[in-house]
C-alpha cells in the first residue's frame, strides 16, 4: 500500500477498442446529435466509464444539468451534486437526477467526512484553480477505500491545438496567440497536466491510481481540437460560429450517422493509443 508521500511510477493503462468508442458515440449522440465536438469527446468518456463501477452514495463534482451523468449511470439513485455556477446548479436540481445540489466551490463541500462510497468528476478537475484543495476535499468526503472516477485533459489538449498552429504557420503569429489565449480562456484550463503529473496529484491527496484509460489519440485529438476551436470562435457580430454551424447540421437528419463514419475513419488511422488528449482515471482512497 502506498503512503500519502509516495508517487506511483507505473499505472495500468487500458486501451479502448474501436467498437467500444463507436458504441459510446451511439449512446451520447442521443444527447448531442448536432454538436460534433461534444459528441466526439463524450463518446470516448462514455466508453471509458463503462469499465468503471460506482454505486451507493455518490458525489458528482461539477455536476452540470445531470443529463450526461444519468446517461452513464442510469441506476444511480443516491447522488449529491456540486456545481459552482448558480444557474447550472439549478438545472441540476430540476433534473431529478440528484437528491440535492450544492452551489459551492469544490474545495469546500458541505458534506460530512467519509460519507460517500464513490465520487465522479467528468471533465471538471482540469478547470479547478485549487486542484490540491479539491482532491483533498474529495478524499475527505469519501469513505476509506472509496473511489473517484474522473476524466481529465492532458498536456496534449494544449499542444495539439490545431487552429492556432495552422494560423501561425500561415504567418499570423499575433492572431495565433490570440486564438490560443481565447481557447484557453474559454475552457478555463488551469491543469492540462501530463498523465504522470495527474498521478502525482492523486497520490498527494491520498489516492492510489488503479487504472487510466487514454482517450482521443493524435488524429482524433487533432480533429477534435480543430472542430472545437472553430465552434467556439467568436464572431464580430457577437456569439460564436457554433451558432451558425449548429442549425446547418441540425437541418440534416443524416448528420449523426455520417459523423459516426468520420469518427470510425479517424479511429482506423490511430497509431499510438497511449499518447492522448485526455484520460479517464479510476483512483481509490487509501485505507488507514
Amino acid at each position: 500500500m502506498l503512503s500519502k508521500k509516495t508517487t506511483q511510477t507505473e499505472v495500468r493503462a487500458t486501451v479502448l477498442p474501436i467498437n467500444e468508442v463507436l458504441s459510446g458515440y451511439d449512446a451520447v449522440a442521443a444527447l448531442y446529435p448536432f454538436i460534433p465536438p461534444l459528441s466526439h469527446w463524450r463518446a470516448w468518456e462514455y466508453a471509458a466509464y463503462k469499465h468503471h463501477k460506482i454505486d451507493g452514495r455518490i458525489l458528482d463534482i461539477g455536476c452540470g444539468d445531470g443529463r450526461y451523468f444519468q446517461l452513464i449511470w442510469p441506476k444511480a439513485n443516491n447522488v449529491i451534486g456540486v456545481d459552482f455556477d448558480p444557474e447550472t446548479a439549478e438545472r441540476g436540481r430540476l433534473s431529478g437526477v440528484y437528491r440535492s445540489v450544492h452551489t459551492t466551490v469544490a474545495h469546500d463541500i458541505p458534506e460530512p467526512e467519509s460519507s460517500f462510497d464513490h465520487a465522479f468528476a467528468n471533465c471538471s478537475l482540469e478547470h479547478m484553480d485549487n486542484l490540491d484543495g479539491v482532491l483533498a476535499e474529495i478524499a475527505r468526503c469519501l469513505k476509506p477505500g472509496g473511489t473517484l472516477s474522473c476524466s481529465v485533459v492532458t498536456n496534449r489538449f494544449v499542444e495539439w491545438s490545431l487552429l492556432p498552429a495552422m494560423v501561425s504557420e500561415a504567418g499570423f503569429d499575433e492572431v495565433s496567440a490570440t486564438l490560443q489565449a481565447k481557447f484557453m480562456q474559454y475552457h478555463h484550463l488551469a491543469n492540462p497536466l501530463k498523465v504522470e503529473d495527474w498521478t502525482a496529484s492523486f497520490n498527494k491527496a491520498g489516492f492510489i491510481v488503479e487504472s487510466h484509460i487514454p482517450i482521443l489519440p493524435r488524429y482524433s485529438g487533432n480533429i477534435w481540437a480543430l472542430m472545437d476551436s472553430l465552434w467556439h470562435l467568436t464572431r464580430k457580430s457577437g456569439g460564436e460560429f457554433g451558432d451558425i454551424i449548429h442549425p446547418m447540421l441540425a437541418s440534416n437528419p443524416q448528420f449523426p450517422s455520417a459523423f459516426r463514419k468520420i469518427m470510425h475513419g479517424l479511429l482506423e488511422m490511430e497509431q499510438d493509443w497511449h499518447d492522448c488528449t485526455g484520460a479517464v482515471f479510476s483512483v481509490r482512497k487509501l485505507k488507514p
